[in-house]
């Protein structure tokens, strides 16, 4: 059998369950490293002959996956300390391959990346005010842009101080939507990436990054951070240079590294002051790129993951919610932050049935990637008696435990909303269209999402309940 990148850590997993033991396995770190080969560090001393042996199966049943200056090392080696201690292990469910291999074990994973590391990373606390919110999809086309569009103009309308980032650098859409030639600052987000690798962005810099939109209302205001400023829009030849740099990290001077999320996250927080902004709204890029990683696991906000009714949606989401289940430790409460996620079905159909089903969808997605709770199904529905109610049967076989039964589903999966289709908002401009922009035109369509976000304004005297 040709091992493949899937097959390589079940196989391992296997082999030193099988000759190390459940507890010898569980006690060890495993190392993937930058090109997906494998090193198993055990927590104890090992023996000349058992390295020699164990390190001959693994070569042979890993093939291409076993490192091959070693595959295995016990705790007094070189460098297996350091292994061993190091606080950025993942602790991971893995099933284990192998002949006669069904079981499932708790493995510690330590894994190199040359790209992604920010994935990695644990999401990040709520943060303080200003409430945060940040739209994200796995593929453009799904109404993401247009919806913080209108959630810009809706919180403007009511009084509030808004600041819309755009971090889809390779598509970036909101500047042009919400800026125009006379508003559009000096910088944008690449340049501010760009920068400040070279020397700290000081504030002139950063008032040169925000534009005024010309469609705040006269109670509010929203200010933007486009993607690409005046200086890209006039040097278009240089705007891949500057995409090449932005993703660089940077080495701070005190010799530490600063990575993409680092950088997103610091800028941020720069304009995130109270008596500055009310809301910040992050368009983040489509897709699964590391600024991705920056807006979803790094800037402690709420989360609104975009998408049609379609495979493609919740293949690409699966991908996503599996990686984040991994920092849920077995047997532990489920996380804060997965109350701050929800999704949203874009271009939703007006028919309730549905859009009900995309709600289904939604919660076996989570169920099954273990980001909540599923109630078991009986196999069988106990008919209700003719007589009184004291005659109906019980189950007592029924594996339902009286904790399952007194569940709050609400606490571990957030009750998706919709986006209703609406052609007004096709190929949508704002400043040909501001007339869109009229509560009365987009309640209808965006009522559901407008509600969820006024719920982080609840004790905000501008809010609406």
């Amino acid at each position: 059998m040709i091992v493949r990148f899937d097959d390589s850590l079940p196989i391992l997993v296997h082999v030193i369950a099988d000759e190390l033991g459940e507890a010898a396995l569980a006690s060890g770190v495993i190392l993937r490293d930058t090109t997906g080969r494998l090193t198993f560090f055990a927590d104890k001393e090992l023996p000349a002959t058992t390295i020699e042996q164990l390190s001959t199966r693994l070569r042979s049943e890993l093939g291409p996956y076993a490192r091959t200056d070693r595959v295995l090392a016990g705790k007094d080696d070189f460098g297996a300390a350091e292994m061993l201690k190091d606080p950025s292990a993942l602790v991971i469910s893995v099933k284990a391959k192998g002949i006669g291999s069904a079981n499932t074990h708790s493995v510690r994973l330590l894994d190199r990346r040359l790209v992604g590391a920010d994935w990695l990373r644990e999401p990040v606390p709520a943060a303080p005010p200003p409430p945060r919110f940040v739209f994200a999809s796995i593929k453009g086309g799904v109404g993401r842009s247009t919806a913080l569009c209108v959630a810009a103009a809706e919180f403007a309308s009511r009084g509030r101080r808004v600041l819309a980032v755009d971090l889809d650098m390779e598509a970036p859409g909101i500047g042009a939507m919400l800026l125009d030639e006379g508003t559009l600052p000096e910088f944008g987000l690449v340049d501010a990436l760009v920068e400040n690798g070279l020397a700290p962005l000081d504030e002139t810099f950063l008032a040169d990054l925000v534009g005024p939109s010309a469609l705040s209302d006269r109670r509010g205001k929203i200010d933007v951070i486009p993607a690409f400023g005046r200086r890209s829009i006039q040097n278009p030849a240089e705007v891949l240079a500057k995409i090449a740099r932005a993703y660089a990290e940077d080495v701070r001077s005190d010799g530490s590294v600063s990575t993409i999320l680092d950088q997103v996250r610091s800028l941020v927080d720069r304009f995130a002051k109270p008596k500055r902004y009310d809301a910040i709204l992050v368009d983040s890029r489509a897709g699964l790129h590391e600024t991705t990683a920056s807006s979803i696991l790094g800037l402690g906000a709420d989360v609104f993951l975009f998408g049609l009714d379609e495979r493609q949606t919740f293949q690409g989401y699966a991908a996503l919610l599996a990686h984040l289940a991994r920092f849920v430790r077995p047997g532990a409460d489920l996380p804060e932050w997965l109350g701050r996620v929800t999704m949203v079905q874009g271009k939703a159909p007006r028919d309730a049935d549905e859009r009900g089903a995309f709600v289904e969808k939604c919660r076996k997605l989570f169920a099954d990637v273990g980001l909540s709770v599923r109630l078991p199904q009986a196999d069988t529905v106990v008919p209700l008696p003719a007589g009184t109610f004291k005659d109906v049967p019980w189950d007592d076989d029924d594996n339902i435990s009286d904790e399952d039964l007194t569940l709050d589903l609400d606490e571990e999966f957030r009750e998706p909303i919709s986006i209703l289709e609406d052609d007004q908002f096709r190929l949508f401009e704002p400043s040909r269209r501001s007339d869109l922009l009229s509560e009365q035109v987009y309640r209808s369509s965006f009522g559901q999402l407008l509600d969820r976000m006024n719920e982080s304004f609840v004790n905000d005297e501008k809010g609406v309940a």
